[in-house]
């Protein structure tokens, strides 16, 4: 209670919350904020609907969580797709099902908790137009790829400079900071030192977080750091490529600095996201069972390195991005001191999300009119086969009198 009367004595304007922080629209509703936008670290989840308001379509949409590799799928790839998509739904509406049912033990007045998620005047998706898959949208959506990507970076500590100095190409190796690299299969790393192995002439700087395992014994050009500079390394013009797992962020930035892309996806979005580098022609994917052998990998890095077309196009996609991505915070700001001061905008909101599963895909509309033309198709067949017969009836008829 003090906390709650501590933060109602602010009198806060607007607010905004990750979607999935169910707390989040309950403490709005306490506070007395009806101005709210609600956000995600990635691109936009296909089991919004009830908050967003805007449907997806897993017949050519990529889902978030799935493994298809884009948006031309075959009809097992689209079953597939849609099997995950229906999978999301479930588990989003069934975590929401698990808090309710805490929640209304203490606050038994409030409504529904997606009720109160659904209220929600704008939806910032961390997802760029010119890179993503095309999607369904609604004038609540608002993307803002490219928000985290700052628009200036300083230069390179000198530490860092002298090894890209080292020998005439770099390569930059990191899978983020979920999946730590220490932790993959032995067979995985002992691919990735063979291949390396077979580059002497380039150096490879690897973000590995236990250096007393000292995997870059024995390989000198394999420089291990627990913490690495990215984004002031991705955007030296001495870094010929990066390989990566793919996650929203470093995948961002590798776009915004035009480098090649290596993909090595892990787990959750990154698939989807390595099949948008592909789709934009910045970069090669691999899946990671490709690296019990050393063939793949081998294979990508000398195309990366061998074939120019890759500057070339990460060239181009940097150049057309770059117009889009930086003004992003000023897109947030501006939407956000706009709902602050005329919202809640209620006149984005539709009645669709209201409506069942036959209202919206107009199954009933489309069975009555099945019905009707089905009635009206027996009753012409039914008068067909009278008048058939009446015609017979008369030829029998003439036959006998004649």
């Amino acid at each position: 209670p003090e906390l709650l009367e501590r933060l109602r004595a602010e009198k806060f304007d607007a607010a905004y919350s990750e979607f999935f922080h169910y707390c989040a629209p309950v403490l709005f509703r306490m506070l007395g904020i009806d101005k709210f936008a609600i956000t995600d670290s990635v691109a936009m989840n296909d089991a919004w609907f009830y908050y967003t308001q805007t449907p997806s379509n897993p017949s050519y949409v990529p889902t978030m969580m799935g493994t298809i590799g884009g948006e031309r799928m075959s009809f097992f790839e689209r079953a597939h797709n849609a099997y995950i998509y229906s999978l999301m739904d479930y588990f989003y509406k069934e975590n929401a099902r698990l808090f309710q049912q805490e929640l209304a033990k203490k606050f038994p007045d409030l409504p529904p908790v997606r009720d109160l998620m659904g209220e929600n005047s704008l939806v910032f998706v961390n997802s760029e137009p010119l890179v993503d898959f095309p999607r369904p949208t609604s004038s609540r959506i608002i993307d803002i790829g490219g928000i985290t990507v700052a628009s200036e970076h300083g230069p390179l500590e000198k530490k860092w400079s002298d090894m890209l100095g080292l020998r005439p190409r770099t390569i930059f190796l990191s899978f983020g900071t979920v999946a730590k690299a220490y932790l993959m299969p032995e067979q995985y790393m002992r691919t990735i030192i063979q291949v390396l192995k077979k580059f002497p002439e380039v150096t490879f700087i690897m973000k590995y977080e236990k250096p007393t395992n000292n995997i870059s014994a024995g390989v000198p050009n394999l420089i291990e750091a627990t913490w690495v500079p990215q984004r002031e390394l991705l955007h030296d013009p001495r870094l010929s490529a990066f390989i990566t797992h793919c996650g929203q962020g470093s995948t961002t930035e590798a776009i915004d600095a035009g480098i090649p892309i290596i993909v090595i996806p892990v787990l959750a979005d990154q698939y989807r996201n390595a099949h948008q580098v592909v789709r934009s022609g910045t970069g090669i994917v691999l899946e990671k069972a490709q690296l019990n052998s050393i063939e793949p990998l081998e294979a990508a890095i000398r195309e990366i390195l061998e074939n120019p077309r890759w500057i070339s196009s990460c060239i181009f996609s940097k150049k057309f991005n770059n117009h889009s991505l930086n003004p992003s915070r000023w897109i947030f700001v501006k939407n956000m001191e706009f709902l602050a001061k005329h919202g809640p905008l209620r006149q984005l909101d539709h009645h669709g999300r209201h409506l069942n599963f036959f209202q919206y895909y107009l199954l009933d509309v489309i069975g009555v009119v099945l019905f009707v033309a089905s009635l009206i198709t027996a009753l012409l067949i039914c008068v067909a086969i009278r008048v058939v017969l009446f015609v017979r009836s008369i030829v029998v008829v003439k036959r006998k009198s004649d």
